[in-house]
């Protein structure tokens, strides 16, 4: 089969073949792709869900976020001919990633046992919700349930508001498992010549992020809340004199208290019992934090970043998005990008923010139409002989 037109980066060379949907799968996919893989999304005849949800030149703004660097086909998997199809881009593929419930790709005839057996070299990936097994197992999985369920939302979601709230966190961290182990076994197929099967459960991948928390509870049964993290941390936030937020971080370094009491002239604060030591610091967190709270309102933000910039003190602005793009370090660090749309216009997303000193990074392309790609793809596949 022809291989991507632009192939740059670590990963040209390798193509992916992704049955994805939504976020976690499709996130995975086009992590490989922004490192130069050549990614062909398999798409049923109605495509990936999230194309319609707004948005122009057929896509919503989401599915370009998580579907750019990839080639679209369409193939009715339920068919004979979409199957044969898929089995002969299998044949020629390194990695097959999925996002389906646990067993539809069995059901469907292209279970990992069956495309092992046609490709010894193949890795493939499934990212489920809860795993194979288990008593959740064959549930629907959307983000905002594994988060629940995983402990996420109780680590960030005050106790009085029980609301999800937030990115997709299940589904980008699933994501991120996901891209990070078919690496890793791109590695082992480089020495053993054989791919493997991988399963990624999110929830799995969501408890190995919340690693501080659950390994605390797991050794000392202390339960993690909002504001565990924080005060283990002495991080702080404050709003000046204008109502701008920011953050302060001070860690355990000691210098660094001691350097935010000059900062604030309250050095009576070093010889209040309930702060004198770190740990009273943590204990006395709420009662400090208003200390600080009152102090830091009564300047503007650009005053107090002087003087924390002066002192060495972790700080920074509680920015937005709308923010972000203006703050003069992201803006000097060029991680936006402009992609062409298929109708001419262009849209700015952020890049893939990994650089490397060797290899050419790839010419970005904007995610593609539904099925844009199908007839070159199967053209080649009939050229090769791989489809009768």
């Amino acid at each position: 089969m022809s291989p991507d037109p632009t192939p740059a980066g670590p990963l040209a060379g390798i193509r992916v073949i992704e049955l994805g949907q939504y976020i976690a799968g499709p996130y995975a996919a086009k992590l490989l792709g922004d490192m130069g893989a050549d990614v062909i999304k398999v798409e049923a005849p109605e495509g990936d869900p999230m194309r319609r949800w707004e948005g122009k030149s057929g896509y919503s703004p989401q599915f370009a976020a998580y579907n750019r660097n990839k080639r679209s086909i369409v193939l009715d998997l339920k068919s004979a001919e979409g199957l044969d199809a898929l089995l002969a881009l299998a044949d020629d593929a390194d990695i097959l990633l999925e996002n389906f419930r646990p067993g539809v790709a069995d059901r469907l005839g292209f279970g990992p046992a069956v495309l092992a057996a046609r490709n010894p070299r193949l890795i493939t990936c499934a990212i489920t919700g809860f795993g194979p097994t288990g008593p959740l197992a064959s549930r629907p999985s959307y983000d905002t349930v594994i988060s629940a369920v995983g402990g996420m939302y109780s680590q960030i979601v005050p106790a009085e508001s029980v609301r999800p709230l937030g990115p997709a966190f299940s589904d980008l961290l699933a994501g991120q498992a996901a891209a990070q182990a078919v690496l890793a076994s791109l590695v082992a197929r480089a020495s053993s010549g054989r791919g493997e099967s991988i399963s990624v459960p999110m929830v799995g991948a969501l408890i190995d992020f919340l690693t501080e928390s659950a390994s605390t509870y797991l050794q000392t049964g202390a339960i993690s809340h909002p504001d565990s993290r924080p005060r283990r941390a002495q991080a702080y936030g404050f709003t000046d004199v204008d109502g701008r937020a920011f953050i302060v971080h001070l860690s355990v370094p000691e210098k660094f208290w001691t350097g935010l009491l000059e900062v604030v002239e309250r050095p009576d604060l070093a010889t209040d019992d309930r702060f004198s030591s770190r740990e009273g610091r943590v204990r006395h967190y709420d009662e400090l934090d208003a200390e600080l709270k009152a102090v830091m309102s009564t300047r503007t933000r650009a005053e107090w970043f002087a003087r924390l910039e002066a002192a060495d003190i972790p700080h920074g602005p509680l920015n937005t998005v709308a923010d972000l793009f203006d703050d003069p370090q992201i803006a000097s660090m060029g991680l936006v990008e402009s992609l062409e749309l298929p109708d001419g216009s262009t849209i700015d997303i952020p890049r893939h923010s990994v650089d490397f000193s060797r290899s050419k990074r790839p010419v970005y392309r904007a995610a593609p139409l539904l099925g844009a790609d199908t007839d070159a793809v199967l053209t080649d596949l009939a050229t090769q002989g791989a489809l009768s």
